[in-house]
């Protein structure tokens, strides 16, 4: 039977029996928001979800520093969305953490350290953090985090007392940003679509139909649509329309459900006045799966039809989209969507490698699985040279022989940047992207990371804010950040580097390059002691980096990174104490 040692993670609801008893549809709603919002969270942080627990869950992680982070992220995610709830619908998290070893059962891990950690969790005060006496020890200097010792604790089954710490809570005030101003074109935000299917595993599927309906919104010129990952985070919560609109500068928001029995699907959908709560249309569409594209299209159609009737239906072109022939490796797509808006990379690249079996031809998953290999960043994955070399091959395949529609040609273009096989073209082809699809943000994104590593800080950095402004609520923003990082570093502006970096560090802590920014910045600043205290954390956490390991990659991009910008990292990393 294999054993490891692990840092493990319970979670639940305090008090989930009484608010399922108030209101149980809301109180599962909620929770499923909550989770859906905890989940992207954990897979930052290098963290699996071992199973759900109907009002709570079990996650795992190979380091504690990260089990513990999460945790305190998590539950200032939690506190967050809770802030413009009402008191009797918000419900509010216990979490337990600990390390020890486990018994792997299949996906499933058991044993001492799991039942240690569920004690823990039990012991926490609503909204709280305890871990035991050997997580303290591990952590104690590796985490901006303060503990109160609550001494030795006797658990249920447990055979020996248990030293137990609570963390003390460090609410950071809320990431929102002040309310934007709006666009001076019709704006919309497409909220996720609630899954009125028997079957709850479909929820990817329902949330699937939302995001391609919003990309399909994005192809329409005339119109300001909120991205994906910051209309997504209002799931669960029970916030007003108008208050949404508001958040995120938008005159119009859509709802809408799916309901999927075997083969036969209904979508409905309704589009609300975000200014005064009136309801513009609605309609309810039903068909075969096989019909999900039309369906899609003909939502589409309906929705700008009663912001803009003034924009012809021809104008609209149905999105210009390049659909499968097979459904299942649309299915598959969809479940890579999911598993990439959680974080899990390894997830979504085995679901596009799933669609690419089914459907050789489908642009879409060639290009988003190429891309996937330029996300080590992200994830603090080594980037794999040969990988990303293959990637850009496949990329240059995608552009030359599958028909593509512009949204393809823009994934495929960044690997063919990055890969630094044509930046040029590359760069051509994200950039045509946010011209014929203005509300694209990860095409912005993009933009601006190769404006940035070219050097052209002023334009990089006025693309990644436009990013940030289609997506002002995303979770996932901390790529717009690196962006703006580069972009800042570039033009020399090292306080904007050091506020976005901060960000970035907030929305993905395993993301060592925004430590390396920050002790860079603060460096250029002639804050050395803060730029060395930011490099001391930079090597807690990748200890076997240099400058060299910096020079290497910088020079495998090539004529993709100016020399400016390389030099100003090279020179701070070199003030701030970095070894060679």
């Amino acid at each position: 039977m294999e054993r490891r040692l692990a840092a493990i993670l319970v979670a639940d609801i305090a008090g989930y029996s009484a608010a399922v008893g108030r209101d149980e549809a809301g109180a599962i709603d909620a929770y499923k928001g909550h989770f859906s919002a905890l989940e992207p969270i954990i897979g930052l942080h290098g963290g699996r979800v071992v199973k759900t627990m109907g009002d709570g869950f079990l996650a795992e992680f190979a380091s504690v520093v990260d089990a513990v982070s999460c945790a305190s992220v998590m539950q200032e995610r939690v506190a967050e969305r809770n802030s413009d709830q009402p008191d009797d619908v918000r419900l509010v998290f216990r979490m337990g953490v600990h390390v020890g070893d486990v018994i792997v059962d299949g996906d499933d891990i058991l044993g001492d350290g799991v039942n240690i950690a569920a004690r823990l969790q039990e012991f926490s005060e609503p909204g709280g953090v305890a871990v035991s006496g050997r997580v303290h020890e591990d952590v104690a200097d590796r985490l901006d985090l303060e503990f109160t010792d609550k001494g030795p604790q006797a658990f249920k089954n447990i055979a020996r007392p248990v030293r137990t710490f609570a963390l003390i809570a460090n609410r950071r005030a809320s990431r929102r940003a002040p309310a934007p101003e709006r666009p001076d074109k019709p704006s919309v935000a497409v909220l996720p679509f609630a899954n009125m299917s028997p079957d709850a595993e479909q929820e990817y599927f329902a949330d699937g139909i939302a995001e391609d309906i919003i990309t399909s919104l994005s192809y329409v010129p005339w119109l300001f649509v909120i991205a994906r990952n910051s209309t997504f985070s209002y799931k669960g919560l029970a916030v007003d329309v108008r208050e949404i609109g508001q958040q995120l500068g938008v005159r119009y928001v859509l709802e809408g459900s799916v309901r999927r029995a075997g083969e036969r699907l209904r979508v409905t959908g309704q589009l609300v006045d975000a200014e005064t709560g009136a309801h513009l249309w609605a309609d309810r569409y039903d068909g075969g799966v096989e019909d999900i594209f039309d369906l899609q299209d003909r939502i589409t159609e309906a929705v700008v039809g009663a912001i803009a009737p003034e924009i012809r239906s021809a104008e609209i072109a149905r999105s210009g989209r390049k659909r499968p022939d097979s459904l299942d490796a649309y299915d598959h797509y969809l479940r890579a969507l999911a598993a990439l808006n959680r974080a899990r990379i390894d997830e979504a690249e085995t679901h596009l490698d799933s669609a690419i079996a089914r459907a050789p031809t489908y642009a879409k998953v060639r290009a988003m699985r190429a891309w996937c290999t330029t996300l080590g960043p992200w994830v603090s994955r080594p980037l794999n040279v040969d990988e990303v070399e293959a990637a850009g091959a496949d990329a240059e395949e995608v552009l030359d022989r599958l028909e593509t529609d512009v949204e393809d040609e823009a994934y495929a273009g960044y690997v063919l940047a990055f890969s630094g096989r044509d930046p040029a073209r590359g760069l051509r082809l994200v950039e045509k992207a946010t011209e014929r699809c203005p509300s694209f943000a990860w095409a912005w994104t993009s933009s601006a990371m190769l404006r940035a590593y070219r050097g052209e800080g002023e334009i990089g950095a006025t693309h990644g804010l436009r990013a940030l402004r289609l997506s002002p609520n995303d979770p996932m923003a901390f790529r717009s950040h690196m962006a703006l990082c580069f972009a800042y570093t570039a033009s020399g502006n090292h306080e904007a580097t050091l506020e976005y970096a901060k960000k970035g560090l907030e929305l993905n802590p395993r993301a060592t390059v925004f430590l390396r920014f920050q002790a860079v910045a603060l460096a250029h600043l002639g804050r050395m002691d803060e730029s060395r205290r930011a490099l001391r954390r930079h090597m807690q956490a990748a200890p076997g980096f240099r400058v060299s390991n910096y020079i290497s990659s910088a020079n495998y991009l090539g004529n993709l990174l100016g020399d400016g910008i390389k030099n100003t990292i090279v020179e701070g990393l070199r003030l701030a104490g970095m070894p060679e």
